[in-house]
Order: C-alpha cells, then sequence, then structure tokens
C-alpha cells in the first residue's frame, strides 16, 4: 500500500481508503451483518487501509464502524465523519447543534476523538454565511480533543464544479485540514481550481466516488456519453478497457489516484472480493499516453453522478 501525506498534518494516509456511505452505506443495503462488516474491516486493515470514513447521516452506519473496528489498536487507524448542517428544508443556525452531533458520533463510535471532523456537503451559496460560526464550534471542539483535524465535502450532486470546497480553500486556507471531492473521468472539474488552491494552502484532498455511478452502469455512461455528445456511447471507452467493464473501473481507480493533490481514494464497497481489487488496481498506473488522452478528451467534465 503506498501512503501520502494528508496536506500538512503530519499524517500518512492509505492510497486506499475506506468509505461507509455510497450505495452499500457499508451493508446496510447489501444485507452484510456485524460479523461480515468486521470481517471487511479487518480485512481492509490488513492490507495497509488506515483511513475509515462515516457520517451521521449514513444510517447506522457509525455504530455499525465503531463495533467493526473494536479489537483495532486506535492509533492503528484515522477516523473521519461528518455532520450534516442542512435539517427539515433549513440551515443549522444553533451551533450547540454541532457540538451534540460530534458527542453523538463519539458515542457511536465508541472512541474518545476523531481525526477529520467535517461539514458534510455544503453548497456554494451557504458557505460565506455559515463559516465564521461554524469554523467557530468545530475549533472549539477541536481545542477540547474531541477531533484532531477540520474538514469539508463537497455536495457533488448540487455542485458539480466544487464551487464550495474551492471557496472554502480561499477564505480560509489556514483552517480547513482536508477537503473531500469527487475526482475522476467523468468529472475532472477540480483540476481547474481546487487542485492549485489546495497546493497553495496544503490542504489533504480526500477523493470521494471516483468510479461511483457512471462508469460502472452503462445505460448512465450511454446517457451521459450522449449529452456530451459522444456517439460512442457505452463503447467511448473501448480503447482504454477492452470492452471489459471490471479493467475500466480497474483504470477509473489509477486515473483518480494519479495526480499528486490526491492524498487517498475512498473506495465504498461492501464486498472483500471488491475492496481487494480495488487496492490492487492502485499497485498499477496508467500510462502517461492514456491519462494524456483522458484529459484531452474529457478534461471539461462535471458529472454530477
Amino acid at each position: 500500500m503506498e501512503y501520502r501525506k494528508l496536506g500538512n498534518t503530519g499524517e500518512d494516509i492509505s492510497l486506499l481508503s475506506y468509505g461507509t456511505g455510497g450505495p452499500s452505506k457499508f451493508g446496510q443495503a447489501t444485507g452484510v451483518d456485524d460479523a461480515g462488516r468486521a470481517k471487511l474491516v479487518s480485512r481492509a486493515i490488513e492490507l495497509g487501509v488506515n483511513l475509515f470514513d462515516t457520517a451521521e447521516g449514513y444510517g447506522e452506519s457509525e455504530a455499525m464502524l465503531g463495533r467493526a473496528l473494536q479489537g483495532h489498536a486506535r492509533d492503528s487507524y484515522l477516523i473521519a465523519t461528518k455532520w450534516t448542517y442542512r435539517s427539515g428544508g433549513g440551515i443549522v443556525t444553533d451551533l450547540d447543534v454541532i457540538k451534540k452531533s460530534l458527542e453523538q458520533s463519539l458515542d457511536r463510535l465508541q472512541t474518545d476523538y476523531v481525526d477529520i471532523f467535517q461539514v458534510h456537503g455544503m453548497l456554494p451559496h451557504h458557505y460565506d454565511e455559515l463559516a465564521e460560526g461554524y469554523i467557530e464550534a468545530m475549533q472549539q471542539l477541536q481545542q477540547q480533543g474531541k477531533t484532531r483535524f477540520l474538514g469539508i465535502t463537497q455536495m457533488l450532486t448540487m455542485d458539480s464544479k466544487n464551487e464550495a470546497i474551492s471557496t472554502a480553500m480561499e477564505r480560509h486556507p489556514d483552517i480547513w485540514d482536508s477537503v473531500m471531492f469527487k475526482y475522476g473521468i467523468m468529472n475532472q472539474w477540480p483540476a481547474k481550481r481546487s487542485f492549485p488552491l489546495a497546493n497553495s494552502s496544503e490542504t489533504g484532498i480526500l477523493n470521494m466516488a471516483p468510479v461511483r455511478l457512471t462508469l460502472t452502469r452503462l445505460e448512465k455512461l450511454n446517457e451521459r456519453m450522449s449529452e456530451w455528445g459522444d456517439e460512442a456511447g457505452e463503447n467511448a471507452f473501448d480503447w482504454l478497457s477492452g470492452g471489459d467493464p471490471s479493467v475500466l473501473i480497474r483504470k477509473g481507480y489509477q486515473f483518480a489516484a494519479e495526480p499528486p493533490e490526491i492524498t487517498t481514494v475512498i473506495s465504498g464497497t461492501s464486498s472483500i472480493e471488491h475492496l481487494e481489487a480495488n487496492i490492487s488496481a492502485l499497485d498499477g498506473t496508467l500510462s502517461h499516453d492514456d491519462i494524456a488522452r483522458l484529459k484531452t478528451l474529457y478534461g471539461d467534465s462535471e458529472s454530477p453522478d
């Protein structure tokens, strides 16, 4: 397993990390039980994974992760979780909600602290209005030792150009230790603004959902290619994959990990077999020619799925 620095925190993070969200939500949607989750987490740690990402908004994922991590030394892994600032159609203005959210997360995770406490899915038009208050409340939790680092994450479906995250790094470059957003073949927009900002502010990047949905579903891929005017449709990437969907996924992970600005690529599978395949994919790299062709063809891509 390759490890990269989480910005300027000094922490070494596995190039592939594990996420408890996504379609399976840590097996909640695929019938995996606690014993299966424990095996999945143990295998991930055995293979070198040392960052686990979760959120209060992922159903029972926090509590499930807490149980699955029992028996593993706390200093052998990092936990990132998120609090949701949108509630009941509105936005949270009571800053005590942030503190209560983290306290609840710590209880569910069966730990005294998390390594990264993140705002979940910030939208561009909310950032300037809310950031100062949210940052103050989160920094208080940091000072109390309940979180080591602070982060902010993208709402991909509503902000596919990653405006909120780039704004956060511009406005408060010294606050956010990590940012989470999607960078992959189907959405390369962060390379335009977010990568340079992360470089200048020495901010770690957690790359979420790099191959999810579009690359793994031919009907979605065909739909997106048609929208972009590519008549090849679902065969658009046959030059890269040889027509093999599993190879396309492998190459998708490699593309997602290629930029040096990326700290880690998050895999959300509930299958040990898929986890092993995704880790194995990052043992290899794309050729310079393939990378160049993907960037030439889809460098302006901003797929929201």
